[in-house]
Formats: structure tokens, sequence, C-alpha cells
């Protein structure tokens, strides 16, 4: 479909009020229309009796998720971290609740997104697929976000042989406690460590590794381990590599023991920029999500080139809007990002979230200040109104056809050019 064309004094509109959204969070919305900054990984073990496993649960926080308030020459933040193991029925078999606190000497130590804390859990539960759910709550503000990941063991035991998951090493360390906890590199690496427990008795163990970006296969490896190697093995794998670029990749591993059995375990990971949320694929797929803030002749211009080269004009882009020249990171890039990935999330019915009216309102405005829902009447349409109260603007969404697809009251569409339709 057609979109309006961007003129220059809505690009400043827009990029005015997503810094102010950068810089201002209200926590007390009707609505929480925000996405959880935080991470974790589940990690599976196999254990000598091989009617259990272990699952250490690694929860990353950045300091940005949390509230600090000045506690004499300190800045002081405190939080609660919840784990629940749950088996395929959603019931649950283990989980632990702890709090903590962190104190910092200099307030501009919180405001940095790359300082993080990262806290560990280790739980012994029985070997089969469950679902580690993670809440996250700041005891100051309240305020709680919660994220889940399944856990699949089908293929990694099999008895005889036994794999655990995939631990892939941040760049650059050979430091086991360093692991890669979102799963992404944030630039071209030429080297990737990962180690992995291996459990079996039936030597020697042929294990093969194979790495493929879409379904390209960048490395294919096989190594033997003997019968000097322990039965509960730890083994290290440094993988170099050539020909990376930013893309998703997934890293196979498969053992097989001298009797025959065998055994697989995988992981995907990504090498992708700053600030671009997961959900892009591609860079062509974040060059179209510009849509809100780039000129057609601009887009068009990222969009020619190989990948490195639209990825060049993609960072000098973002480059000079960057409202923090000179730091590591483009808080108003993070944040472009970060409100496109919680359209995807909120606002996908019939067209992606970010294509949507509702998804173009929040990334131009962010989150609502309050959401009114209607109707309370049986014979009216179910709408509903943002209201922005620092801005003064509210917007009425109206699902004409009952499906969730709510599309901008048409009074609206005539405001401005900053509109844009798929």
């Amino acid at each position: 479909m057609e979109k309006s064309i961007l003129k220059t004094s809505i690009i400043s509109l827009g990029l005015w009020l997503l810094l102010l959204g950068c810089a201002e969070q209200n926590v007390n919305r009707e609505d929480d229309l925000t996405l959880p900054d935080f991470s974790f990984i589940g990690l599976s073990e196999p254990l000598a009796d091989k009617e259990n496993i272990k699952i250490s649960v690694h929860v990353k926080i950045p300091h940005t998720e949390l509230q600090f308030i000045r506690s004499g020459d300190e800045y002081l933040a405190r939080y609660e971290v919840a784990v629940n193991l749950a088996d395929q029925d959603n019931e649950r078999i283990s989980g632990e609740i702890w709090s903590d606190s962190l104190r910092l000497t200099e307030y501009k130590e919180s405001r940095n997104s790359t300082n993080t804390i990262v806290t560990v859990k280790t739980f012994k539960v029985p070997a089969s697929e469950l679902t580690i759910n993670v809440r996250v709550t700041d005891l100051y503000t309240k305020k709680s976000h919660v994220l889940s990941s399944g856990i699949d063991q089908s293929l990694m035991y099999s008895g005889a042989l036994s794999l655990g998951n995939i631990m892939i090493l941040e760049n650059g360390t050979s430091d086991k406690s360093k692991l890669l906890m979102n799963e992404s590199f944030y630039e071209i690496i030429d080297t990737l460590r990962f180690n992995v427990r291996l459990l079996g008795d039936n030597f020697p163990f042929k294990l093969n590794y194979e790495l493929k970006v879409r379904d390209e296969i960048k490395v294919n490896e096989t190594r033997l381990v003997d019968h000097a190697a322990p039965i509960d093995s730890l083994l290290n794998f440094v993988v170099p590599l050539t020909d990376m670029h930013y893309s998703n990749y997934t890293l196979f591993l498969t053992a097989e023991d001298s009797e025959g059995n065998k055994a697989a375990t995988k992981v995907n990971f990504r090498v992708r920029i700053r600030g671009v949320n997961f959900d892009v694929e591609n860079m062509d797929e974040a060059v179209k999500q510009l849509i809100y803030l780039a000129s057609d002749r601009q887009i068009k211009e990222m969009m020619i080139g190989s990948e490195i080269e639209k990825t060049e004009k993609f960072k000098l882009f973002w480059e000079a809007l960057d409202p923090t020249p000179g730091t590591i990171d483009n808080e108003l890039m993070e944040e472009y990002y970060r409100r496109i990935a919680f359209s995807l999330e909120a606002f996908t019915v019939i067209q992606e979230g970010w294509k949507t009216d509702r998804g173009m309102i929040y990334i131009l405005f962010g989150p609502p200040d309050e959401i009114q829902r209607g109707p309370f009447e049986l014979d009216r349409k179910p709408y509903q109104v943002w209201q922005y109260y620092h801005l003064g603007k509210n917007f009425v969404f109206k699902d004409q056809t009952g499906f969730g697809d709510y599309k901008l009251d048409q009074s609206y569409l005539d405001q401005g050019d900053w509109r844009f339709r798929y």
C-alpha cells in the first residue's frame, strides 16, 4: 500500500518524542506497555544417575531495569527474582524466590545499559521436557516482568550417551563463567568458543559440530574423544570463523559412541547490531522498519548493495541521530527498536504489529499514560482511547471487524503528514 511522505518537521517531532520516551518512564499506567530488559538462559546438563538432570538458570539484569534511590553517599536498588520450573502439564516441579540489592557509588552507572547483574541458581529435576519461568521485580517500584523458555531434552538423553546444552562463551574469552547470556554477539566475531557436557562410557566418541546461517553450512568438523577422557566430561571447542556477517546462526552438535548410541543438541545465536531487536531476521527488515523516521529515498538507498554495505549505511543513518555520540549506546536506536519489538508482540493480528495503527502510534509516541476501553453498550464496536497527558494528545482506535484489528479513527488521518499505512 502507499504511504504518506514524511516531512522534516514530522521527523523532528518523532525524534523528540522518542527521546522523551528514553528520558522518562511512567510506571503508573493502567496498562504497562513495555518489554522486559532482563534476559536469562536455562542450561541443562546430564547427571550420572541418568534419571535426573541439572538445570542452571542464569539471570542477567541490566542496571537500567532497576530504580536506584539515594542512600547516603551511594545509590541503592533492590530486586527480587523468582524462578519456576514446570513440566509438560504446567505443574511446578521446582523453583526458588530470592531477593538482593545493588549499591553504586555513581548514579551514571545505573543508566548504562551495558552494566549488568548476573545471578545464578541450580536445580536438580527429572530428565523431561520442562518450561522455565523467570520473574524479576523491582522492589521499589513494584514493577515486574516475566520471561519464559522451554528446554527440550528429547535428543540429548539416550541412556548410554547424553549431551548437555551448548554453552557459548562471550566473544574473545575462554573464561567458562562468561556465558553468552542473550544468545547475541554485538559485533562480527572471528572465533566461536563453546562448552558442552558429555556423559557416556562407550569409548571412543565421535563428535560432529555444524554451523549454519540460514541454509548455508559455514563450518562442518568432526573430532574424536578417546578413552583418556573421563566419562563425565566438559568438552571445550574453539572454532575459527571466516566470512561472518550480521545474521542468525544455528550450531548443531551430534555425538556417537562405539556402540552406535547417539545424542544431539543445538543452539541458536545471532551476530547483530546493538539496539536492533531480536525479531529482525536481516538488515532489509531493519531498514523497512525505519518507515516512521526515514524518507522513502533514504530507505531505498539503504536497501541497495551487499549485506555489509547495507549495514554500514544503516549504522551511518543512526550515528547521525545518536543523542549521545561518543558512547557505546545509541539510546534512540535502542528505544526505537524496543518499541518495534513490543508492537510485534502486542499488536500483531492481521498485519505485523509494527505496521498497524496502534503500532505506529506506540512507536512514535511511546506507551500511553492511560488506555480507556469500550464499549459498554452491546450495539457499539470495540474501541480504545490512548491518552497522553504530558503531550496533550488522545488517539481513538476502533475495531470495525471485531477481529482485534484496531484502526485509528478517520478524523485523525487528516491532521498531518506523519500518517503511514501498509
